[in-house]
C-alpha cells in the first residue's frame, strides 16, 4: 500500500488504542516538521522523511521501574543498557512499528539498542515531542510534567514518514511560583538558566547516600538521583526505593 495513500485518521487511532492496552499509559502524536535537520541527524538522511512521532509514555509508580542495569563495563559504554521501564515501553513501541508498517509506511523505534546494534545518531528529544504531543509541559528541573502524573512519567518514541494528525500542547504552566526542584537538587545543577549536566553526573563521583546522583544497587544495576522529581509538588511520590527490604 502507497503510504501516501493510508487512511491516517484510522491510522493514529490504532495507534492510539495502544494506550492502557500495552505498556503504554498515554500515546500522543507530534508533528515531524518540528525537528530540523540538525535534530534529525544520521536518522533523517538514512530514515527518509520523518513527518510523524509517535511519543509513548508510561507512568512511574514503583521505584523499580527506573533502576538501570547493564552488561558490563559502565553504564554508559554498555550495548546492553536500560530500565526496566524502558524495557517494558519499548515493547509498547514496537508494537505501534508493527502497526504502521501494516499499512506500508515506515516506522522506527528511536534510540534502539537492539541486538548489539544502535540506530543512527540524532538528537530528537522525547521531552519536545511529549510537550508538543500534549502529553505534558516542560518543567523547571528539564522534565516533562504531566497535570496529574508530575514528573513520575518515562518517554519513549517511534518515529514515521506517515502524516498523522498531530496532537496540540496542552495550556499547562506547572512552575509559576515554584522553586522547589531547583531547592532541592543536592548537586546545585538546576537554576533558572537551566541544567548543568556536568555538575549532575560528577556529583555522583563525589558523594555517597540516598541523594547520590547514582546509587550501586548490585554489580550492574544503579537507580539515579531523583531528588528534583520528589521535590514536585504535582502526582504521587512513589516510596524510595530500600535495599535489603525483606531480609531476615
Amino acid at each position: 500500500m502507497n503510504c501516501d495513500r493510508t487512511d491516517t485518521d484510522n491510522l493514529a487511532r490504532g495507534i492510539k488504542s495502544l494506550a492502557g492496552a500495552s505498556t503504554a499509559d498515554l500515546i500522543g502524536i507530534a508533528p515531524g516538521e518540528a525537528f530540523g535537520a540538525e535534530e534529525a541527524g544520521e536518522l533523517g538522511a538514512q530514515f527518509g522523511p520523518i513527518r510523524s512521532v509517535i511519543v509513548l509514555a508510561q507512568r512511574i509508580v514503583d521505584p523499580v521501574q527506573v533502576v538501570r542495569f547493564h552488561a558490563g563495563g559502565s553504564y554508559g559504554d554498555s550495548r546492553v543498557a536500560a530500565s526496566f521501564c524502558d524495557a517494558l515501553l519499548r515493547d509498547a513501541c514496537w508494537r505501534a512499528v508493527e502497526i504502521v508498517r501494516d499499512t506500508g509506511c515506515c516506522a522506527a523505534v528511536l534510540r534502539n539498542q537492539r541486538y548489539g546494534v544502535d540506530d543512527p545518531r540524532h538528537n530528537i528529544s522525547y521531552k519536545k515531542a511529549g510537550v508538543l504531543a500534549g502529553l505534558g509541559a516542560f518543567g523547571k528541573s528539564q522534565l516533562l510534567i504531566h497535570p496529574q502524573w508530575g514528573p513520575w512519567i518515562w518517554l519513549r518514541a517511534v518515529v514515521t514518514d506517515a502524516w498523522l494528525p498531530p496532537d496540540a500542547p496542552i495550556d499547562f504552566s506547572p512552575c509559576t511560583g515554584c522553586d522547589r526542584c531547583l531547592d532541592a537538587c543536592p548537586a546545585g545543577a538546576l537554576s533558572e538558566s537551566g541544567f548543568n549536566r556536568q555538575a549532575c553526573e560528577s556529583y555522583g563521583v563525589q558523594a555517597g547516600g540516598p541523594a547520590a546522583s547514582a546509587v550501586r544497587i548490585s554489580p550492574l544495576g544503579q537507580i539515579n538521583c531523583d531528588e528534583c522529581l520528589r521535590a514536585c509538588p504535582i502526582g504521587t511520590v512513589p516510596p524510595r526505593l530500600v535495599i535489603g527490604e525483606g531480609k531476615p
